[in-house]
Order: structure tokens, then sequence, then C-alpha cells
């Protein structure tokens, strides 16, 4: 990794990222992976505990141990460990034997919220992001359109590409786009907390031709980005939260979760068909884009005014978060 990666994987550590569904830590330990470093998530009578994957005693990964009265338990030797890191036992010695001191694991910050457990490895610089109030809202119906998955790709590369409308036509003609009506509409990139939004007119396949809904895009630095969508006429809506875990500069997992208060005139099969459709076109793209880390040197790449507006945005706030600009392209005439 050179220096600008790393520079920029030192400020990621500063943020919160969500590793995992929280429903997906029971009563096993489980490996996962941020920003590189390998992480164990588990769930102690106190709530749950991330700790660095490593016993301190002959470096097995304490993913591969059980969860025993309430700790975790070493596979190699038996150590165990309470939810604050200390080791409490250590089976080969007498129990009168002091444990010494440095048998500690490394504890990690963690928090479960919104259904995931977050990690923060370092002094955290913000918050959790505040999801949308209809997350909460009885009304709107969730659980049938959560996915995740995991793109060899950069997160920066995810999330500017669910935040860029301008290639619906070209890479989601027939469902998000029109290749006869390409052009775009002018954007007002607005202030949000912890990030930017904007509004545009999307158009829908609904019974009336002319129907357009309106979409808010909100996007928090440096990886959760949401879409709420007012459908025509009404306060129907639908609403997207996109998070992206970077597990290394190269590797993103990323989460989705949808939520509406309509039923519409599509089923829910065939809104999840649409939507997968919609991500393995969007993967094509991403997994191939060059240089695979985010250029957020806006000298770059080529940006237009009006269309890459929140490009622009995202790559200038991000490198206010204390990222690097990435590795400069080999382009003739740029050498």
């Amino acid at each position: 990794m050179n220096n600008q990666a790393d520079e920029t994987q030192v400020a990621l550590r500063h943020y919160w990222h969500p590793v995992i569904r929280a429903n997906g830590v029971v009563d096993k330990p489980v490996a996962v992976k941020l920003l590189g470093e390998p992480l164990v998530v588990w769930r102690a009578p106190e709530g749950v505990a991330v700790f660095y994957d490593l016993c301190i005693h002959r470096g097995t990964p304490l993913s591969l141990g059980s969860i025993e009265d309430g700790e975790i338990v070493c596979a190699y030797h038996g150590w165990r460990y309470n939810a604050h890191g200390m080791c409490t036992r250590i089976p080969s010695i007498p129990h009168a034997q002091p444990i010494p001191p440095k048998a500690r694991a490394r504890l990690q910050r963690a928090e479960e919220r919104y259904g995931f457990i977050w990690v923060c490895l370092d002094e955290p610089r913000a918050s959790i992001p505040e999801f949308p109030p209809e997350f909460n809202d009885p009304s709107f119906e969730w659980e049938p359109f959560s996915t995740e998955g995991v793109w060899q790709a950069n997160a920066a590369r995810i999330i500017e590409n669910l935040a860029d409308y301008s290639h619906f036509p070209w890479v989601h003609p027939g469902t998000l786009g029109d290749r006869e009506k390409p052009e775009c509409e002018d954007i007002t990139i607005e202030k949000a907390e912890g990030g930017f939004q904007y509004t545009i007119e999307q158009p829908v396949n609904t019974l009336r031709a002319d129907a357009a809904a309106r979409q808010l895009y909100t996007m928090i630095l440096p990886f959760t980005l949401f879409i709420q969508r007012w459908q025509p006429g009404g306060n129907e809506r639908l609403t997207n939260i996109f998070l992206c875990c970077p597990i290394s500069s190269m590797e993103t997992k990323y989460f989705r979760l949808m939520g509406k208060n309509f039923q519409g005139f599509r089923s829910n099969d065939e809104l999840n068909a649409r939507h997968r459709l919609t991500f393995a076109q969007d993967r094509v793209i991403v997994e191939a884009q060059r240089p695979e880390e985010l250029p957020i040197d806006l000298s770059e790449e080529l940006h237009l005014r009006g269309p890459d507006a929140p490009a622009v945005e995202y790559r200038r706030q991000l490198r206010e978060l204390g990222l690097t600009p990435g590795p400069r392209q080999q382009l003739p005439g740029n050498r």
C-alpha cells in the first residue's frame, strides 16, 4: 500500500462503519474485516463486543473459538476473555497463579444501532449517521427489501455511483433511464448534517405517462447514502438506505435497506428483481473503474458542470475529512 493509501486508511479509522447485521451475531464469535484489520464480533452479557481477532498467547484468531459463560474462549489453549478484553482464565496454570497483566485482547469501539454492529477503530470524529425518521415508522415496510453483498471495489467508488443519476440511461435503460432523454436537470447542492443533499425529478413507470417522482439524495460522509422518493401526487414514499463498509481499499461490503408506505403496482418480488438487476449492472462498471481508489484530486478526471455536481461535492468533502488524492492516472499526455 502506498503512503497516500495509508493516510486515507488512517483518516477512515476515525469514522463509524457497519461491519455486520446485528442478527448475524448470536451465540458464536464472528470474523469480520474493517480497513484491512481482522476483527471478531461476539455477544457478552454486557452487550456486543469487538476485539482485534487475535489471542495474545499464540496468535490464534479468537473467531475460531467459542462463547462460554459470557466470555470468549480461544480455540487453541482455552484462554478466556471477558467483554472488556481482560483474560480471566488460563487453563494451563493453577487458579492461584496470577494472570499476567499483558494477557488482554485489544478492545475496539462498538455500538449496536439500526440493526447493525458499528465499529470505529480510532477516536471518533463524527457520530453514527442518523437514519431517516421513516426507518422507525410502523407504516413503512422494510424487511422484504434488505440485501447485502461484497464488491471488489473501493467504497467511495460505490457510493459515488449510487449518487450519480446521469448514468441511468446508459447503464439502466428501460428501468431507471431512457436513452432518448439523457439530459440532466440542474440541481442545487445543499448542506446536510455530516454531508450534503440535492433533489432530482425522476420519471417513474406508472399508469400516467407524465408521472415523475421527487427524489432527495442525502450523502453522509464517508460512505452512507439515503435516497427518499416521493411518489407523484401524494405522501406515498419509498426510501433506500445504502451503507458501505470498507473491508479494504479494494473490497467493500454493502448493505441496502428499502422501505415504503404504499403497495404500488409492482409486487415485492418484482421490486427486488429490479434491484438485483440494477446492482448487477452497476457492479460491472464500478469494479472495472480505474484507478480503483476514487481520485479526489479534482484535476484528475474531467468533470461537467451540472450532472457531475454530486461527485465534485463528494470528492471535495472527502478531501476535507483527510482522505488523500490517491494515485495519479497514467494516461497519454498525463505522464
